[in-house]
């Protein structure tokens, strides 16, 4: 599994992606010049949230009024009036570059007398090759030079936090160091270690962005708005040659070899810490010691232990597949990935590369989110712009929330712990946001969020700033986990988290003519008629409480837990509007069947009673069957992330042809200099999902997609192989784990189907592979069952 190019990266979409969840770069492989874009997670500006602004709960209960008697338009002008005053997410920042240029030696005949070092314009490059090593997390560079033979190997280590660069060359080279970042304020050059201290901007000031620029960026004296402070170190060591410093940089001389040891380090120490609060630029420098020490074992000691540490995750779950002609073996892996991508395009069988986007997205979770770090935001932990797409937010209308659905299926639990710390960052910014915003108790966020734990709208149409529930949403992907590995430690941590969601849910309910619902509503990011959002109810709220409240109520049950919340939510529930059909046969998207403005809109956000939720199956056949109705008028293009969401919706319709032409919608290749657009998304040369522009939410939500491909266990059966794309005729699936903490080993060729199961604990259960028969079972935990059945 890996990503192989024949040429280096002529911009940033091209490069490759490393990272150890907190410390992320984008490598380009450049033969001459080659830069590092460095991120750190905690890099962000701003400082913790006071105040609440953007709505009030008399225009709450006034635009609610105006629905309830058909006053959409007016709903929302008195809504989007009062959002003017909202003050936006705060910015993730990039750290800065690491620039290393390559530069001939000129010698004597001898090779004895030093000439000094300047650049070659006709140096001669040749059997030029860059990978990016999925089952390692490692990126390397081969090619001759001049008749040296070049070795090029980067990583960053979790292990030692940090990054890890090696130059290896079989005739004396010269280098020069360097680096740069538009909010570093001080570099500190040495023969063989550099310093790099930095601080981002403060809350006040930040002003509407032009031409993707900020109009100002303030860094104010008052330390209760000051930003987050942050210091780099890098050690240099290398064979042979002489260092010569400047103020601009390390010039490396007649050298063989280099390596190269960094760190990165912020002042940040909490969602709800001040500046006065934080780390100090002293106990900075102590962490950054701490790390250099880490790093200051040799080079292979450190790859061995990374790639040790990086694989007890990615080697959890594998999968192949391979066609008629094609071995198992990667026939393709040495066949240049554009190229590859090309030939795909054109109608070229190579099945591989669905298994490699999968691996590809598994990786990008691995390298973005750990234990211990900042949750993955909109670009996972990689942005190499001082104003990111949507600021690099943490958008929880759908975005955030499908980086995360791998979690479970791929047997990566661990990797959704930030996420769980970022919920509880939000329930106590959530619960000012209940009082001042809608004067109620529990805990709201609306659809942005970022380091500091925003929970208040940000600025901006109510088609998307009107929607309080973005940690409602999120409580589906925290329970959703725990059904995956049952553990009963984990669910008593979440809970209070899905009580104080509850507890706003049930204040938000209100009497109409069709039962309880939410009004006033939205359905992200969707509007009905011309320009109008605001309706009586919708759909897409309704399932998320729907779906929270039955959660909450399993969660009791499981911990035996009894309380009045837990009355009302029985009693809600029997009293909540039902989803309903209109008249097309489709899934009602609001309270009545509105003229969509966009029939093609590329949210699904009224189906989630398929997915995420759960209350749609093929046990409720005439919703399911709207369902059905409702994609298909939906169609088939879309940005990258809901390509990738669509897969995920068709999977559970169980139709493998459709989640095909879906899946190559998405292996569209985009071309990186192509300006944003809505409609129609892909990926990147570096396989990076192109909204576009770059979001991460692609990638990590296709390889929860092709899980379901391949194990379905959300209704009252475990389904094995129920979606399979035609092309797939062979492969081999192991390690994914279906809830009830189940591991699941599949192998197919052809119509024949080989299977393991292996629950943790004692279990029965009903399987099904394919569209075949139903079949119970009764197994003991720890015990291996193989089986075995054919698709038809």
């Amino acid at each position: 599994m890996e990503l192989y190019f024949k040429n280096s990266a002529k911009c940033w979409l091209e490069g490759f992606p490393l990272g150890n969840g907190r410390i992320g770069a984008v490598i380009h492989g450049a033969p001459d010049h080659e830069v590092l874009q460095l991120n750190e997670d905690t890099l962000w500006s701003g400082s913790p949230y006071s105040g609440q602004t953007g709505l009030s709960p008399e225009v709450v209960k006034q635009a609610g009024e105006l629905a309830k008697a058909g006053k959409y338009e007016e709903a929302k002008m008195v809504i989007e009036k009062k959002l003017e005053e909202a003050e936006d997410v705060q910015v993730y920042l990039p750290f800065g570059d690491l620039h290393l240029d390559f530069v001939e030696d000129n010698y004597g005949a001898d090779e004895d007398t030093f000439a000094g070092a300047s650049p070659d314009s006709d140096t001669s490059v040749t059997d030029y090759e860059r990978c990016l090593d999925l089952d390692r997390a490692v990126a390397f560079e081969h090619y001759v030079r001049n008749e040296a033979k070049v070795t090029r190997t980067c990583f960053i280590s979790s292990p030692a936090q940090g990054l890890v660069y090696q130059i290896k060359n079989t005739k004396p080279f010269s280098i020069f160091i360097h680096c740069d970042g538009a909010f570093i304020r001080e570099k500190d050059y040495k023969e063989n270690h550099f310093t790099l201290t930095g601080i981002c901007p403060g809350r006040s000031g930040l002003k509407v962005i032009k031409e993707n620029k900020p109009e100002e960026f303030l860094f104010p004296e008052e330390p209760e708005l000051q930003g987050v402070h942050f210091i780099g170190e890098g050690c240099v060591t290398a064979e042979g040659g002489r260092a010569a410093v400047s103020a601009d940089g390390i010039l490396l001389e007649h050298v063989t070899g280099v390596e190269i040891r960094m760190a990165i380090r912020t002042s940040f120490r909490g969602f709800d810490k001040a500046y006065t609060s934080q780390y100090s630029d002293t106990e900075i420098r102590h962490m950054l010691a701490d790390d250099l020490e880490k790093l200051s074992k040799p080079f292979e000691e450190l790859l061995d232990e990374h790639v040790k540490e990086y694989k007890s995750f990615y080697g959890r779950t594998s999968l192949r597949l391979w066609d008629d002609v094609q071995k198992l073996s990667n026939g393709n892996s040495r066949y240049d990935l554009r190229e590859r991508l090309a030939a795909f395009h054109e109608g070229a069988s190579d099945p591989e590369l669905y298994a490699i986007l999968f691996a590809f997205g598994k990786y990008l979770l691995i390298s973005s989110s750990r234990p211990g770090t900042q949750a993955a935001n909109l670009q996972g932990i990689w942005s190499n712009d001082i104003i990111p797409p949507w600021f690099g937010d943490f958008t929880v209308n759908i975005n955030t929330e499908m980086n995360y659905w791998m979690t479970g299926p791929l047997n990566l639990a661990q990797m959704q712990e930030p996420l769980v710390n970022l919920c509880k960052a939000l329930v106590k910014n959530g619960q000012q946001t209940a009082r001042e915003l809608f004067n109620c108790e529990g805990t709201a966020c609306f659809h942005n969020t970022d380091i500091w734990g925003k929970t208040s709208p940000a600025t901006g149409k109510a088609v998307w700033s009107f929607w309080p529930f973005g940690e409602a949403w999120l409580c589906r992907n925290l329970f959703d986990q725990y059904l995956f590995t049952e553990d009963k430690e984990y669910l008593k941590e979440i809970m209070p988290i899905l009580e104080e969601n509850v507890r706003f849910c049930l204040a938000q309910l209100q009497e109409t003519d069709q039962g309880l619902a939410i009004c006033p509503a939205t359905s992200p990011e969707n509007l009905f008629y011309e320009d109008c959002s605001v309706a009586k109810y919708s759909e897409n709220t309704l399932a998320i409480v729907r779906n929270l409240f039955r959660d909450y109520v399993k969660g009791c049950e499981v911990l035996g837990l009894q309380s009045q919340i837990l009355y009302d939510v029985l009693e809600a529930l029997e009293r909540m509007v039902p989803t309903a059909v209109g008249s097309k046969g489709q899934i009602l998207e609001w309270n009545q069947e509105f003229p969509e403005q966009d029939v093609h809109h590329r949210h699904v956000s009224h189906l989630y009673e398929l997915h995420p939720g759960c209350g749609i199956t093929l046990q409720t056949p005439e919703l399911y069957k709207a369902v059905r109705k409702s994609l298909e008028l939906r169609g088939d293009e879309g940005t990258g992330w809901s390509l990738a969401w669509k897969v995920l919706m068709w999977a559970r319709m169980e139709d493998g042809a459709h989640v095909e032409k879906i899946m190559k919608n998405l292996f569209y290749v985009v071309d990186p200099t192509e300006e944003m657009g809505m409609r129609r998304g892909g990926i990147y040369p570096n396989l990076f999902c192109a909204h576009p522009p770059f979001q991460i939410d692609g990638n990590l939500g296709y390889s929860a997609a092709v899980a379901e491909v391949l194990v379905q266990s959300q209704g009252e059966e475990l389904v094995l192989l129920p979606a399979l794309p035609p092309s797939w005729r062979n492969g081999e699936a192991t390690g994914f784990i279906a809830r009830g903490n189940i591991r699941v080993d599949l192998k197919w060729e052809g119509k024949n189907v080989t299977y393991t199961l292996t629950p943790a604990h004692d279990t029965t259960l009903r399987l099904r592979v394919g569209k075949g028969g139903v079949r119970g079972y009764s197994l003991r935990g720890g015990v291996a069952y193989e089986g075995n059945g054919g698709l038809s």
